[in-house]
Formats: C-alpha cells, structure tokens, sequence
C-alpha cells in the first residue's frame, strides 16, 4: 500500500513540477525565505496532504488551482486520443465525457481561476477556453470531417489532421499576442546591494512557474515590497521564461 502511494505521490509531484517548475534552492540566500510560508488567500485552502508539496516549491492557493485545470486539460486530451484512436465506436460515452470534463473546466474557470488570478483573468480564461474549443475542434476534424469527403488517396486522408495542428499553431500564436509579456511580478524576500530575492507566483502571461528568484536589483527595495520584474522569453518558452531583474516597485 505505501508503495503504491508513493506512486502516485511521485507522478503527481512530477506533473506538478512541469506547471509550478522545480524546487529552487541553489542560493543559500534563499535558505531564510524557504521557511516562511507562501502567501494565504481569505477563504481558499490547499487540502492538507498536499500543503507540503506547494509550501517545497514556494507555491499557494493560485498554483493549486492553475494545477487543477491543468490536470484537467491533460484529461480532456488523453480522453480525447483514447477515443480517436483506440476506441472510435464509442462515441456516446466518449462525447459525453467529453462534455462533463469541459463544463468541469469551464466552471473552474468561473469560479476559482477567477479568484485566483483576478488581475489577469481574462488570460488564464482565455487559454482554458481555447484549450477546450481545440480538444472540440480534433474531435470534429479528425472523427467528423472526412465523412464530408471520399478519402481515396492519402493526400485528401491528411488534410483533417494538417488542419487541426494548423488551427493549434494559430491558436497559440494569437494568444501569446494578444496576452503575452515580457514582464510579471513579484515580492521581494530579501535585498542586497546588486542582488534580490523575489517570490514570484505562477503567471500564464510571462510563462513564469512560481518560485523564489535571485535577480538583478538596482533600487531601493526592501523585503516585501511587492515589484515588477524583467522577463526573459525563450521562443518556444517550454521550460519556461526566465526572470531577470527588478523594475520597479508596484502595488
């Protein structure tokens, strides 16, 4: 039993690590601000066997439910290859859930992401929305579409596909436009001289994990003062954008 636990505690913590990043402690800096607990939200709390989890990767109640929809995200999509290709038949029980895991998503987005992320909501509702609107749109060009056209050769058999990944660049594409920066925020937990260490949460914008960061600090800033900080983005961004140095104070 306490294997299998471990298991399961083991693959959580490693998807976890993919949205809310590692843990960071290579400073020994860091060392003082890794004892004191992330910020509490009024009302929110993350169930009790996890709060270690969040608490050894300087995460709260916003990357809980950020890691809730992307859990759910990975569902929708695992739930959509395994119809498609495994088992295309059965298509009232796959649609349907289908349909209860996109009305789960859509209410998270309504109700906890809103809480969570409020300053920039309509980002975080922006990528769960389109997530769901391109599991929808597989399910209708690869299942659907070709019913429309007599695939005799394997160039018409691909078109389905080709514009299904189409759509996904493009979707992607517009959303880093419209809603990325190169910028994010944070509060500082130590200052130095040339030096700082900031906590920062998860931000779907900058494609910044929550953590603790030592960056550059030219201003006058003491320990928790809330900054803006610099950002820099790789150009596909998969291990996530780097944060850099401090801007300015902000409220």
């Amino acid at each position: 039993m306490e294997r299998k636990k471990s298991q399961k505690t083991d693959l959580f913590g490693k998807i976890g690590d993919l949205v809310l990043g590692g843990r960071k402690s290579s400073n020994k800096s860091k060392r003082g601000a890794e004892k004191e607990k992330s910020p509490k939200w009024s009302g929110q709390e993350i169930p009790k066997k996890l709060r270690g989890f969040f608490e050894n990767r300087h995460a709260g109640w916003p990357e809980y439910v950020m890691l809730k929809a992307q859990l759910g995200i990975i569902a929708i999509f695992v739930t959509e290859v395994i119809y498609l290709v495994f088992l295309p038949t059965k298509s009232y029980i796959f649609i349907a859930l289908l349909m209860v895991l996109s009305a789960y998503l859509l209410y998270l987005t309504a109700t906890q992401v809103k809480k969570a992320f409020e300053r920039d909501y309509p980002a975080y509702r922006g990528f769960i929305v389109m997530c769901v609107a391109i599991a929808w749109f597989f399910v209708l060009a690869l299942k659907f579409f070709p019913v429309f056209f007599s695939i005799k050769t394997l160039q018409l058999a691909i078109v389905p596909p080709l514009i299904a990944i189409g759509f996904v660049t493009v979707a992607f594409c517009a959303f880093r436009a419209k809603y990325g920066r190169n910028f994010t925020y944070g509060r500082v937990e130590e200052a130095h001289e040339s030096r700082a260490i900031v906590r920062v949460g998860y931000d779907i914008r900058s494609n910044v994990k929550a953590g603790l960061y030592s960056v550059e600090n030219f201003l006058k800033v003491k320990k928790g003062d809330f900054v803006k900080l610099s950002v820099e983005r790789p150009m596909l961004g998969l291990r996530g954008a780097k944060v850099k140095a401090i801007l300015g104070k902000t409220k």
